[in-house]
């Protein structure tokens, strides 16, 4: 009897009590991160759940996309990489595909609710299983589509261009709802197909959040429907050596689509739909 109450006590002391919130609901704000944590091991070969804690409070991300996660195996110890955060920043949570899938491992934290959730095996003829999670969330009362991927690397141009086609057709799908693309790509910007970068965006539909950024080959964050508002890559050490990159936006209001953007609307905010049509006008001819 005591063993049980012990276990019970135990249990519940572990169960999650905040309430999933997003940080800046009045101004409608979303802001979303891709990272790369290689299995939870620092540079050092330690434990790294508790930084990755830490940069993710202090960076107040609503969405987080986590990359090379899959722990849920004795020889990891199956340990879980969401726990500490869950416990004690609160989210949703996504463990994508499972450990018997036999893939790198990809995670979903939402501070929103998930409304539904379909885990991909992407298609691999030689053998890289790479997943990807594809979640509709409630986002103030509007779908918006996350898709969480990591792609096979460069060694392997055929898996890589069916994976992109895949991821494509996932997000084109949704079209012309707002989506949100958090990846581990492996291309450089503006690559020509068959790199994967021609295809996520030219077929699935989607923008860079940063297509001056030419800086960059691992992670990539792609985005439609949304007003973009900021990106920032962010680099802590010794946590894992690949950056966390963020991205944030701004959901439309209800009854507001953003289909065929100029680049310049994208990348210069106005407020729009704040006003009337002739109102917009005459501020324009001021």
């Amino acid at each position: 009897m005591l063993m049980i109450l012990v276990a019970i006590i135990t249990t519940t002391s572990r169960m999650p009590i905040l309430v999933p919130r997003p940080y800046h609901s009045q101004e409608r704000l979303i802001t979303a991160g891709i990272w790369t944590v290689h299995f939870g091991i620092d540079n050092e070969g330690r434990d790294s759940q508790y930084r990755m804690r830490d940069l993710i409070q202090d960076m107040e991300l609503d969405i987080v996309g986590l990359l090379e996660t899959d722990l849920h195996r004795i020889v990891f110890g199956n340990r879980d990489l969401t726990r500490v955060i869950t416990e004690d920043l609160g989210y949703y949570v996504d463990l994508g595909p499972a450990p018997n899938e036999h893939t790198w491992g990809a995670v979903l934290l939402s501070k929103f609710p998930i409304l539904e959730s379909t885990h991909h095996l992407l298609p691999s003829p030689h053998g890289e299983l790479a997943p990807a999670i594809s979640a509709v969330l409630d986002i103030w009362g509007q779908n918006v589509t996350v898709v969480v991927a990591h792609n096979g690397q460069e060694e392997d141009p055929l898996d890589r261009e069916l994976q992109s086609a895949e991821l494509a057709r996932i997000m084109a799908t949704s079209f012309p709802e707002p989506v949100i693309f958090l990846g581990y790509v492996v291309t450089r910007p503006h690559a020509p197909r068959p790199n994967p970068y021609e295809i996520l965006i030219s077929d699935g539909l989607m923008h860079d959040i940063d297509d001056e950024d030419m800086d960059r080959w691992c992670e990539y964050i792609l985005y439609r429907g949304l007003y973009r508002t900021a990106f920032a890559r962010v680099s802590r050490s010794t946590i894992t050596d690949t950056e966390l990159q963020i991205g944030k936006f701004v959901l439309p209001r209800s009854g507001h689509t953003i289909v065929n953007a100029s680049r310049e609307e994208r990348y210069l905010r106005d407020y729009r739909e704040v006003f009337p049509p002739t109102m917009y006008v005459s501020a324009q001819l001021v």
